[in-house]
């Protein structure tokens, strides 16, 4: 499978343009053929996006469900990042450390740690997906009564894959070269990480999110800017992985611009970088992942919920439902949202 064409891509632009003029109930799902074929007939791009397929479950409707999302206790998830994103900084840690100062091997070229952070990236990606699968099985998913969630089409597999190998590359090269990394400095809490490094990957996950929300709203607003955007929102009830499915602008921006801005505002180092980027990748799967539990950010949650700025994964699964019409533009809080007035009510976490 090759990827889109500019006049195929206009032509399923239009179709999912013309499946959002239809009520909700009687919308219908792109065609999906790809996931019913077994495993070894599909090709090299169906069987990598088979990483993000949950449980068969989740992508059927499912009888309303009358209890109220549960609250999700989110030192689970603080504590499984804590041993899911370490251990890249720890292994090379451990390699400066075992390895010979006079070795030629002992210092990790600038080309070799982006190979080496690269596949790490790519292994906390997929734990992300399978942990928000599980959850996904384990406490439904909103809307679930009315819409299931939604396959990969078969047009964007190929999209979807080329997508998430830009992202990976592009954040991870980002990283290393926008926190200056240096060969001769391994990983340090202290040194290359800050004791409050915590605080910093916080306040640069909200000047992220300002200039994330910027550009989200006006690419709803602008015609021909949404025509662009609108092939992320080619599902109104995603998965995990389809956080990063997007087009060719919309990556230079959201994958380039808007996290080089943030660093400007907030600079972090080379491995704190490291630890931002996988809370930024966890956080946008969870919100496309439509986990049917009051989930809220694992750093920035009790700094916001005083305010009501605290963002959970119904806020961002309710975007995908408005479409163009927009609202929730935030993916990491609601204070723009807040700010701006562009905030929508909770239909199913709704707090006593």
């Amino acid at each position: 499978m090759t990827t889109l064409t500019k006049t195929e891509t206009t032509e399923f632009l239009s179709e999912i343009e013309a499946i959002y003029e239809q009520p909700l109930a009687y919308r219908l799902r792109a065609s999906s053929k790809w996931v019913s074929k077994p495993f070894k007939e599909r090709n090299f791009f169906e069987k990598v996006a088979s990483i993000e397929l949950a449980n068969k479950r989740n992508y059927e409707v499912q009888p309303k469900n009358p209890k109220p999302p549960p609250i999700h206790n989110i030192w689970i998830e603080r504590f499984w990042l804590c041993y899911t994103i370490p251990p890249a900084l720890i292994i090379q840690r451990l390699w400066y450390y075992l390895v010979s100062e006079t070795s030629y091997f002992h210092a990790w070229h600038p080309l070799f740690a982006f190979l080496f952070y690269y596949i790490a990236f790519f292994v906390f990606i997929t734990q992300v997906a399978k942990r928000s699968q599980y959850y996904m099985n384990y406490y439904g998913t909103f809307d679930e009564e009315n819409r299931p969630r939604d396959y990969v089409p078969d047009k964007l597999v190929t999209r979807l894959v080329m997508s998430v190998n830009i992202y990976m590359m592009a954040r991870t090269a980002g990283g290393l070269i926008l926190g200056g990394y240096d060969r001769n400095t391994p990983p340090s809490l202290g040194h290359t990480i800050s004791w409050f490094f915590v605080v910093k990957v916080g306040l640069w996950l909200i000047a992220l999110d300002f200039f994330f929300y910027c550009y989200h709203r006006i690419v709803h607003i602008v015609p021909f800017l949404w025509r662009i955007h609108s092939l992320h929102h080619c599902t109104k009830h995603p998965t995990a992985l389809q956080s990063i499915l997007a087009g060719d602008i919309q990556e230079l921006i959201e994958i380039f611009l808007v996290p080089f801005a943030a660093s400007m505002i907030m600079p972090l180092t080379a491995h704190e970088f490291w630890i931002a980027q996988c809370v930024l990748i966890y956080m946008e799967a969870g919100g496309h992942s439509g986990i049917r539990a009051y989930w809220p950010h694992v750093i920035l949650y009790e700094v916001l919920k005083p305010f009501g700025m605290e963002i959970c994964i119904e806020d961002h699964d309710l975007h995908h439902r408005y479409g163009k019409s927009g609202m929730n533009y935030g993916k990491q809080t609601r204070i723009f949202d807040r700010i701006f007035g562009t905030h929508c009510d909770r239909v199913e976490c709704v707090q006593k």
